[in-house]
């Protein structure tokens, strides 16, 4: 099958089916069959795709159904072998300190060729490959382990150490209906893939925000499909610019002769940045500057310098400046200079980037003083040369903010309406209870949010919510982050300038555990030999000693390793790059009054009200009222490829009972060796910690938590796979109310730098397969200049997942959970606080909006059932989804068209939608008669004018 076809089903569940004609005399027995594999990996087909399944011809069946699996296969990772260190998993070792003395005398004192230290036994058989560690089949059973059971290093293929063994059992005891019923997905059948194609990228390019990886390659592949090379479809606004700027990358690429078109689309100075650089293959938003700039062509060069004129040499600079590395990059290959007859704004802007000097009499200096003026300060050098100096629009904003005129600020932002509603917050708060700031600000506002992308007036007026709310962290808690910040990189710098060795070896990893008297994983314990009984006692002594480690230093819960933590008020920023990151700091804002911010939501209601008023319209809207828990997805670009498609900050309900099993699986690539570890800390309801289950701890509270073992490297086409056990059950008996996973690479390797990198969540049987396709809820990629991540957060005793999709930074002290649980708890609580305390824009606010607008009949629903009517109104139905029970039971009449928007796609089961009916779902499809929508397209249908 063709890739336009496995972007379709991956997409929309929906499956293309080739060569159909008269029905084999075999088909249906062979769709029942197809089936049966389906179901194996969690789907069921509708009875349109039954159909027509039954009806391949035999000789094209067989491999349609293999890409049909594949591709299922690769969603949710059974693509690959998932083979932990300990084949028996979850039934890993109960005494991981003992074994870890197994395995520390083997590893220092077993010679080859002499007897085994701990059996005495003559034949131990070769060193191990790669490792050389001699290892006695009598102590370490073959059958037990997947790699050398003393490093954990997988073995090369000619070893004969390792003997093949039957799978994991895959019995599933008991009646399967007594667990929680894994998700269910549908297949249809897509008669018309073509046209799926050009819904499925006009919706991509409708998209506000940046797209991800995997959306930038489903849109490269669906244009190429339908309209290569050519930029006539395009709507006259896109909305991303990152997207809209790879869009004219992809066609100069195919066709040269677009520039003219590709000049007319762009807008400001930094437009042209974005496509040039894509051009190149990079980064699009300007984050990632590792691409090398490509050649351009002399008909684009020109198309370029003529835009730059065009603007004026103080909007060139001010933009240039913006982006400088990337316009200096970008000017090696424009020569700005030659001929700047034609283009004499475009080289002075550049002379402002690059502070070039000129002499005065020579064309670029007769331009810099004649382009002279209020924010281009010219100055003249002894040696007769002139060179020019831009005071950027920000400097002159800062400079009235400094003055406490915030009429002349709110003027000046008014000229860049983007940068007004984000400096917002620190307007008001300059601003005051002054009558004429605050009536400045409030003319600004109206007179620019027509001119605003919705994702960033949904932000601002989220943002400001409960600002009149807002605590301030105290001067003492703010001077002892501080001194703490200040002890730390102290601290960090010595530990630098003791030159103390790298753990990066297998031999060092084995002597630093030893040093701190951890325990790693190792194989089942099997009886010491008399030669080494007397080992015992020590054995014992350092079975006592494995408990938790000392806490990290702390002066109080508000602030947890130097750092602002659970209990201090702070602010959480997400900083701009290829990966998701957070940074946190005490709050220091004073209060705003609670009626300037309802103005501030009512401006942005009204506005984004009207936008929508201009679309189609419904005879009814049914919104769920839990979707005011869910946050609408935004910095889309830094997000984790992923099957269940979560939007990072959104909370999912987890089974009342059983295990959640944690996946992860990576290959090396050749000549690098990549240990990846999977770990989990256990903290209080009071973030205090309460344990970990990590390479070096492979059970916590007995069965509450297991780890499979520890795998440090993963060389194809095996790789590594480890996985964890949580029972929620058994963590809240131990004490735990929040269980936070990591994922880090223990040897600093990035996860760009692997050849493939996946994890996951799935919900198994008991006693059933250690993976099953069925039983995956979440499976994503490990993407990115990364080597930490914390996925999500699981309150435990709510049966909460947060999913945070986060990426810690390289210089946190995250490599080992249990000595450092205090900054991963403060990580941990800053998502929680910040995406559970209303700071963010919601699902059912983008669906308020255009409910409001384009609904006869509004009704919001309740968890118990009930529902109520409210009034064309985003406050009211805001107000409406607080409420915990309606006015009665939800009646919806047949044949309506309807816009619906519920968590799960099981709530639209009771609903009859009529023809040009929409919904929108958190979790799982609906059903075929519903048109199927994210809460991306809908803000894309609210374009600024």
């Amino acid at each position: 099958m063709d890739q336009l076809a496995t972007v379709v089903l991956r997409r929309t569940g929906r499956v293309t089916v080739i060569g159909t004609g008269q029905a084999p005399e075999d088909g249906a027995e062979w769709s029942v069959a197809l089936e049966a594999d389906l179901a194996a990996r969690g789907w069921l087909m509708h009875d349109e795709l039954r159909k027509a399944t039954a009806r391949l011809p035999v000789t094209v069946r067989v491999r349609w159904a293999d890409w049909l699996l594949a591709v299922l296969d690769e969603d949710t990772g059974a693509d690959r072998p998932l083979v932990p260190l300990y084949r028996s998993f979850p039934d890993t070792p109960r005494d991981p300190a003992a074994v870890f003395v197994r395995r520390l005398l083997t590893h220092l004192f077993a010679v080859p060729g002499a007897p085994c230290v701990l059996c005495g036994r003559d034949e131990i058989g070769s060193p191990l490959d790669p490792c050389g560690h001699p290892v006695c089949p009598a102590c370490f059973p073959a059958e037990q382990v997947s790699g050398c059971p003393i490093c954990g290093r997988r073995l090369t293929s000619g070893n004969s150490y390792l003997t093949p063994v039957a799978p994991p059992p895959t019995s599933r005891p008991g009646n399967p209906l007594d667990e929680e019923l894994p998700p269910i997905r549908v297949a249809g059948l897509e008669t018309d893939p073509y046209a799926a194609a050009v819904e499925l990228r006009d919706q991509l390019i409708a998209r506000p925000g940046a797209l991800n990886d995997r959306d930038r390659a489903d849109l490269r592949a669906l244009i190429a499909v339908t309209v290569p090379g050519r930029l006539d479809w395009l709507p006259e606004v896109v909305p991303g610019r990152e997207t809209h700027a790879l869009v004219l990358a992809w066609a100069l690429r195919e066709s040269p002769q677009v520039v003219a078109t590709v000049a007319a689309r762009w807008d400001t100075v930094t437009d042209v940045a974005r496509t040039l650089w894509a051009y190149s293959d990079g980064d699009p938003g300007l984050v990632e500057l590792t691409s090398r700039v490509r050649a351009l062509p002399r008909a684009l060069r020109r198309a370029v310098l003529a835009h730059l004129d065009s603007r004026g040499a103080v909007n060139a600079a001010e933009d240039m400046l913006r982006h400088a590395t990337v316009w200096k990059r970008l000017g090696e290959r424009l020569h700005p200079y030659e001929k700047m007859r034609n283009h004499p704004a475009a080289a002075v802007a550049f002379a402002a980037l690059r502070g070039t000097r000129a002499a005065r009499s020579g064309a670029l200096g007769r331009a810099i003083v004649e382009q002279a003026g209020d924010q281009l300060d010219v100055s003249a050098h002894a040696d007769g040369t002139v060179s020019v100096r831009l005071r950027s629009h920000a400097s002159l904003v800062e400079q009235a903010l400094a003055g406490g005129d915030v009429p002349a600020a709110a003027r000046l932002l008014t000229r860049r309406p983007g940068d007004l509603w984000r400096r917002l917050d620190h307007l008001l708060r300059t601003a005051g209870d002054a009558p004429a700031a605050l009536a400045a600000v409030t003319s600004a506002l109206h007179e620019t949010a027509p001119r605003v992308s919705p994702g960033v007036l949904a932000a601002a007026a989220a943002q400001l919510s409960h600002r009149a709310a807002t605590v301030r962290a105290s001067p003492a808690d703010v001077a002892v982050v501080k001194r703490s910040r200040a002890g730390a990189l102290a601290a960090r710098r010595a530990r630098d300038l003791a030159a103390v060795p790298l753990v990066t070896g297998l031999d060092d990893v084995l002597r630093d555990a030893a040093r701190r008297h951890g325990a790693f994983s190792a194989v089942p314990e099997t009886s010491l030999s008399p030669a080494v009984a007397d080992l015992s006692p020590a054995v014992a002594d350092l079975s006592a000693a494995v408990a938790e480690p000392p806490a990290a230093p702390s002066e109080g819960l508000s602030l947890v390793g130097g750092r602002p933590g659970p209990g201090m008020p702070r602010r959480v920023f997400f900083p701009r790059g290829g990966v998701v990151t957070t940074w946190t700091e005490p709050e220091n804002r004073a209060t705003l009054p609670a009626p300037v911010t309802a103005t501030v939501r009512a401006i942005v209601d009204g506005e984004l009200t009207g936008r929508a008023s201009a679309l189609p319209r419904f005879d009814l809207a049914v919104l769920d009222g839990a979707l005011a828990d869910v946050p609408a997805p935004v910095r889309e670009r830094a997000g984790s490829a992923q099957l269940a498609g979560w939007p990072r900050g959104s909370v999912r309900t987890l089974p009342s009972a059983g295990i959640l099993r944690l996946f992860l699986h990576w290959e090396e690539p050749e000549k690098t060796r990549v240990d990846l570890d999977l770990s989990c800390a256990f903290f209080g309801a009071d973030w205090r910690r309460a344990g970990y289950c990590d390479f070096s701890r492979l059970r916590f509270a007995g069965d509450a938590a297991i780890h499979s073992g520890d795998l440090t490297s993963a060389p194809a086409p095996l790789g590594a796979t480890e996985y964890l056990d949580l029972d929620i059950d058994l963590l809240v008996a131990a004490g735990a109310r929040y269980a936070v996973p990591m994922i880090f690479s223990f040897n600093a390797v990035p996860f760009e730098a692997l050849t493939s990198a996946i994890a996951g969540l799935m919900l198994p049987l008991r006693g059933g397969e250690q993976f099953d396709a069925a039983r995956v809820a979440q499976r994503f990629d490990l993407h990115g200049d990364a080597r930490m991540m914390m996925p999500f957060v699981v309150d435990l005793e709510r049966r909460h997942l947060l999913w945070t999709d986060l990426t810690l930074p390289a210089s946190a002290d995250y490599y080992d959970v249990g000595r450092f649980g205090d900054q991963l708890a403060r990580a941990a609580a800053d998502q929680q606080e910040h995406f559970l305390g209303g700071h963010r824009a919601t699902v059912l606010d983008v669906l308020a909006w255009h409910a409001a607008a384009r609904a006869d009949r509004i009704l919001v629903t309740h968890a118990d059932g009930t529902c109520t009517e409210v009034p064309a109104s985003p406050a009211a139905i805001r107000a409406a989804a607080a409420r915990p029970s309606g006015d009665g039971p939800l009646e919806a009449g047949p044949g309506l068209t309807m816009l619906a928007g519920a968590v799960d796609a099981t709530g639209l089961d009771g609903l009859v939608p009529g023809a040009g009916s929409v919904a929108l779902t958190v979790t799982g499809r609906p059903g075929s008669r519903w048109t199927a929508l994210s809460t991306l397209d809908m803000m894309g249908e609210l374009p600024p004018a």
